[in-house]
């Protein structure tokens, strides 16, 4: 009997159930990116993944779940990487360069500009996918942004009263240029330099401007 035939592999063990998800969603990102949503076959990530499309039915629902689940996966990476500096509490100036490179590294990525162009390529179909993914990723690194502002409001490095406008602005001067030329130009990458020059401006105008927020 082989794992597609035994109905007993959708309840298996919660060690081994995990690691059967992990499989699923990393096979599911490949499939995804390489040929989208609509082409996607659920059998080509089960032929990659191992196991059955009754395991992967009865973890995800279907595709819409499967890619959901994907896209989350996919914005707790990138959110976990941006929180190891948003948590180091680095003065002001230093903390927002370090921050911005981070965020623009991620979200330069090839992999992240592609998942963005997928999200967007469903919204129309799946607008409350949509509507969850950014609530998942830009707001939450926005926030996480805001929460170290105020931090830096109570040191005294800083006076502004809506830190959460203010996280966005910075993030929107960060990322204008690199990111939509990024998501148009497939042969574009940019450098560490140009990325380090980028939020070095952003920083600048940020900080000379902020007062007006």
């Amino acid at each position: 009997m082989t794992d597609s035939d035994d109905p007993a592999t959708i309840h298996e063990p919660e060690g081994r159930a995990e690691l059967r998800r992990a499989a699923f969603l990393k096979a599911a990102r490949d499939v995804f990116l390489e040929h989208g949503y609509e082409a996607a076959s659920m059998a080509e990530i089960v032929k990659r993944a191992g196991g059955s499309l009754s395991t992967l039915y009865a973890q995800f629902g279907g595709k819409k779940g499967l890619f959901q689940a994907m896209a989350d996966a996919r914005v707790s990476e990138f959110t976990q990487q941006m929180q190891v500096e948003l948590a180091a509490q680095a003065p002001l100036r230093e903390g927002l360069q370090r921050i911005g490179e981070r965020f623009m590294m991620q979200m330069a990525a090839p992999e992240s500009l592609t998942v963005f162009r997928l999200m967007v390529g469903q919204a129309k179909v799946f607008p409350d996918m949509a509507v969850e993914y950014a609530r998942l990723g830009p707001e939450r690194v926005r926030k996480a942004l805001a929460d170290y502002l105020d931090d830096r409001v109570k040191a005294g490095e800083l006076c502004v009263g809506d830190t959460d406008l203010a996280a966005a602005v910075f993030f929107d001067l960060v990322r204008a240029r690199i990111h939509f030329r990024a998501l148009l130009d497939a042969t574009y990458r940019p450098s560490d330099e140009e990325i380090r020059e980028t939020v070095e401006r952003a920083v600048k105008v940020f900080l000379g401007g902020i007062e007006a927020v």
